[in-house]
């Protein structure tokens, strides 16, 4: 029997069919050349642009070269917190954020950036005028999840950033939970900083990742990470037009290729599709759960999150509970902190954490019948089921 896989939040298992082609079509074509370093006529910046254009549609930017690639979403923040902000400059963030968002801050804050955590309630939500009472003269950004990973509580981002930019502030939004789940539009939630990563939802490989800017926002950032980019070379300094201000290096043209070939087969198959699956799903484990002597953290209601779903049994250590699902039922789950201990002090699970169940478009309602009876089964005391 297959494993059980529930740990899409923490990376996609299957990637679309139509992307293991365009990959294995590379590989096979034997096209290594550097973007910007080759003989014209090579593929390198044609996937790039390529895939520029598929996430310039998918997340509503104006400009393509807007796009930026990097290798994960914690590349990301780290670039854009590092160039967007100065000693004396208050950012204001929340406490459900994951420690990509955090230890940034943490660091900034040894060079005089000051951080609000805007403090969530036990289900992970947050009111958005916490927010409008939090802004002080000295406040340049906001930067939020836009779903936790620890409870999939989904985020009032598009009323957070409207508040946010009366005042003038430069919206940050970490996307890694729900780009290529929820639709996403920058100009409609009010974003003018989009951090993506590309191999959970967006079921791209591993080391893949970027953001998008809004207009005028890239003036905005000082590079961060400087290197070489094939063009401006004779310059001593990183060069201040798009996409080469920040992307210095060699590019995974392989990852970006994957990226846009599964983005493509995530708009032909349609957002709303995903998301009303994925939904159900959800809704039908939370009402298999309600019948188990479990204690489930955030919303319970599926149309208030992401198919993440958090618990603690009695009697059992969380990393002991998910050790027995594997081992005696093939079932992958995720225990611990999640990398987000201040989301786990918000609700009251700190410092031993959760045991997380998290779903994809290609999980079954058969399989998580099958992880509700093997959960019944160990919480009841019985020996694992023999047929695995």
């Amino acid at each position: 029997m297959e494993p059980v896989y529930l740990n899409w939040a923490a990376t996609s298992y299957r990637k679309p069919a139509a992307t293991l082609q365009a990959v294995n079509n590379y590989l096979q074509t034997n096209h290594y050349q550097n973007s910007n370093r080759a003989l014209p006529g090579m593929t390198e910046s044609g996937i790039a642009l390529q895939t520029r254009q598929i996430l310039a549609d998918f997340f509503g930017v104006t400009n393509p070269a807007q796009v930026l690639f990097t290798q994960n979403a914690t590349m990301s923040l780290n670039m854009v917190l590092n160039g967007l902000l100065y000693s004396g400059d208050h950012v204001i963030t929340t406490s459900m954020e994951h420690n990509a968002v955090t230890r940034p801050l943490y660091l900034l804050a040894q060079q005089g950036v000051t951080t609000t955590y805007l403090q969530c309630d036990r289900l992970g939500q947050l009111v958005p005028e916490q927010l409008d009472a939090a802004i002080k003269p000295a406040t340049r950004a906001v930067v939020m999840t836009h779903a936790a990973n620890v409870t999939g509580t989904i985020m009032p981002i598009k009323e957070c950033f409207a508040l946010a930019h009366k005042r003038g502030l430069v919206t940050i939004l970490d996307a890694s939970q729900t780009a290529g789940l929820l639709p996403i539009n920058m100009d409609v939630l009010n974003i003018d900083i989009l951090v993506f990563t590309g191999h959970k939802s967006l079921l791209g490989l591993p080391g893949t990742g970027g953001f998008c800017l809004a207009d005028g926002v890239a003036e905005q950032i000082r590079p961060w990470l400087v290197g070489g980019t094939g063009n401006a070379s004779a310059a001593p300094q990183q060069p201040d037009f798009l996409p080469d201000k920040f992307e210095p290096g060699t590019p995974n043209t392989l990852g970006i290729l994957s990226l846009g070939s599964s983005v493509k087969a995530i708009t032909e198959l349609g957002l709303t599709k995903i998301q009303q699956h994925e939904q159900a799903l959800t809704q039908h484990f939370l009402t298999g759960l309600a019948n188990l002597p479990v204690t489930i953290f955030g919303p319970n209601q599926a149309d208030q999150m992401v198919p993440v779903v958090s618990l603690i049994a009695p009697g059992y250590d969380v990393g002991e509970l998910g050790g027995q699902l594997y081992h005696q039922f093939g079932i992958i789950t995720r225990c611990g902190l999640h990398c987000a201990p201040l989301a786990h002090k918000t609700i009251g699970t700190f410092p031993n954490g959760s045991i997380r169940f998290s779903l994809g478009y290609q999980t079954t309602a058969q399989e998580l019948d099958y992880t509700l009876a093997a959960l019944a089964q160990l919480l009841e005391g019985r020996a694992g089921w023999k047929d695995f």
